[in-house]
């Protein structure tokens, strides 16, 4: 998402746990000493044997050994524990301040910079990616510490006993490194299939999830999902490729590292019958040797995982830029809000173009035009949600894209057609925008937007619950309580960006009657989804093919416009058809 080049994720991952160095330490150093302390049990064990070996009777030397050893594997597992803590401590904290940042970027990005991102992908991002982050750092970062340090202390300790067995159980690696080599052969542009593959899952199962409604309308079935079905017959083919390729040389060199044991049996027997081993050292070669490479597994896997979680940092990296967002700007002189030819390109396609107008404080405009002329982009525009490819907009005498994200919210309120409600009560949606509003002054919204009278009879009134995106709300509804949580901002400018669309042409008209009698000083740029509640603005801005192409009022545009006097005219049959002349008059009132 910036244009500047992004570092290399495995600097992007050191500078995350950068903050925790001093946690890992402890649980890296914790965990080697656990490690080497592994190494007593082996070293206890032959000395038990040599005693057994001299056929002396030793009850208490043996009973001593036993007691060191207990104590040994009491001391490692208390090791263990200890870095699990300090790991799990520093992994909780990178996962709180990664997250926080996700957060703090999905707020301040423009909605196109999101758009390029399924609903799939960014779960997979704040979700998934974060928590192979937070379980590498949790549990692998101790995994892989006893993975290296493990067999490099017992093939230490096999050289010291004998250099000649500690060759023979290494005799298998190459062969070993070199299945290894074949298994991860374009592992990196598998993982980044798989992960193109998950995220189209994600996203296909997120959109039948939201279609089941109409699939039941429709009496149609899973198959009939076309984008779902497709995206499981990827993800099965996808899957059934890497198990073809991977399994055969993941199996041999799993084989390999526990095929040392073919080497050392034989090699150790024939020494004995030579006299140039003992029983005792035998033994020990056997468990030390048998067991050396088995930590290799690990990690392998771990280089498995580190390939996926840096895949995971380079799709989290966008979200982890520094905001270059302006911080403690004034707050502008005054609220007139002007744009100066201001356009909007999406991809190849000129959305906006070269608008200019200015809207006064206590204004009331109304932003009309068939269907495709640009209107919610130019509204968005406006509202600083998205930037202008072109031209300036100005709140007073200060440029919108100056302002931090703070000030501009205390001075505009927008309110979209797609309404999100969020799961908790009526009271906590509504206060969003103003955590301080008393019940008085949210009933006085309730009322401008006419939803006091539901709200009312609902049988726990404010304290409602809702569920996720409001769905026990009509559309009208979730719409109205969407205008009063605008109105407890109490911005002096209000965006209505087709935010009556589902309500009645009487209620739409009765709200901005009393959103005109109750907030005056309010500046009012309102999307009209009928031209018949807006008549009385101060001016009804035209548009067409993303240009500003009249303004003026209803009764000018009348006279002198003819794609106004065919939209209003395709409107007031449509009215006469629908409504009765006794609710014509009041809604032309």
């Amino acid at each position: 998402m910036s244009s500047t080049h992004s570092p290399s994720p495995v600097r992007t991952l050191l500078a995350l746990i950068s903050g925790e160095k001093t946690s890992l330490r402890w649980a890296i150093g914790l965990a080697a000493l656990s490690v080497l302390l592994e190494l007593i049990p082996y070293y206890l064990l032959w000395m038990a044997a040599n005693v057994l070996q001299a056929g002396v009777l030793a009850g208490g030397q043996l009973l001593q050994l036993a007691g060191w050893l207990a104590g040994a594997l009491l001391l490692k597992y208390l090791l263990l524990a200890f870095a699990g803590y300090f790991s799990h401590l520093a992994a909780f904290r990178v996962l709180y301040q990664v997250r926080l940042r996700i957060a703090r970027a999905l707020t301040r990005l423009p909605l196109m910079q999101l758009s390029h991102y399924s609903s799939g992908g960014l779960r997979e991002i704040i979700i998934n990616d974060v928590e192979r982050l937070e379980s590498f750092i949790a549990h692998h970062t101790v995994d892989l510490t006893a993975a290296l340090v493990s067999p490099l202390t017992a093939a230490l300790f096999l050289f010291w006993l004998d250099w000649k067995m500690a060759l023979a159980a290494l005799a298998t690696v190459p062969l070993a490194i070199l299945a290894q080599k074949i298994f991860s052969r374009g592992m990196q542009q598998r993982t980044a299939e798989y992960h193109e593959a998950t995220e189209r899952l994600n996203g296909a199962i997120v959109e039948f999830i939201r279609g089941i409604p109409v699939m039941k309308a429709y009496r149609q079935t899973s198959r009939s999902f076309r984008l779902l079905h497709d995206s499981l017959t990827q993800y099965h083919q996808l899957v059934g490729r890497f198990t073809r390729r991977a399994v055969p040389a993941w199996s041999l060199f799993v084989v390999l590292l526990n095929a040392n044991i073919f080497i050392l049996l034989p090699l150790g027997i024939w020494r004995i019958s030579q006299g140039t081993l003992t029983t005792a050292e035998l033994v020990l070669a056997l468990m030390l040797g048998s067991g050396l490479l088995k930590p290799l597994l690990r990690v392998t896997f771990l280089g498995t995982l580190m390939r996926e979680i840096l895949a995971g940092i380079t799709r989290i990296q966008p979200f982890l830029q520094e905001d270059s967002s302006p911080q403690g700007t004034n707050t502008p002189a005054n609220s007139t809000l002007i744009a100066e030819g201001v356009s909007f390109r999406y991809e190849q396609r000129e959305v906006v173009n070269n608008v200019s107008l200015r809207l006064e404080p206590g204004g009331f405009y109304a932003l009309v035009g068939p269907s495709g002329a640009g209107k919610s982009t130019l509204a968005w525009l406006l509202a600083g949600l998205l930037p202008a490819s072109a031209g300036q907009i100005h709140i007073g005498d200060t440029l919108l894209s100056e302002l931090d994200d703070r000030t501009r919210a205390n001075r505009l309120a927008v309110v979209s057609q797609d309404v999100f409600l969020f799961k908790g009560t009526l009271a906590e949606n509504l206060r969003i925008g103003n955590p301080q509003a008393s019940e008085a002054q949210i009933y006085q919204a309730l009322n401008i937007a006419q939803a006091d009278s539901f709200v009312q009879a609902l049988p726990l009134g404010l304290q409602t619950p809702l569920d996720e995106r409001g769905l026990r709300l009509s559309g009208g509804e979730r719409q109205r309580i969407a205008i009063a949580r605008a109105l407890l901002a109490d911005t002096p400018i209000l965006i209505l960006d087709e935010a009556t669309a589902f309500a009645d042409a009487l209620t739409e008209a009765s709200f901005y009657q009393a959103l005109r009698l109750a907030r005056p000083n309010t500046t009012v740029l309102t999307i009209a989804h009928r031209l018949f509640a807006v008549q009385q603005a101060d001016a009804i801005l035209l548009m067409e093919n993303g240009r500003l192409v009249a303004s003026g009022s209803h009764s000018g545009l009348i006279e002198s416009n003819g794609l106004y006097q065919q939209l209003w005219h395709s409107q007031f049959q449509l009215q006469h058809w629908h409504i009765r002349s006794g609710e014509s008059s009041d809604v032309n009132a």
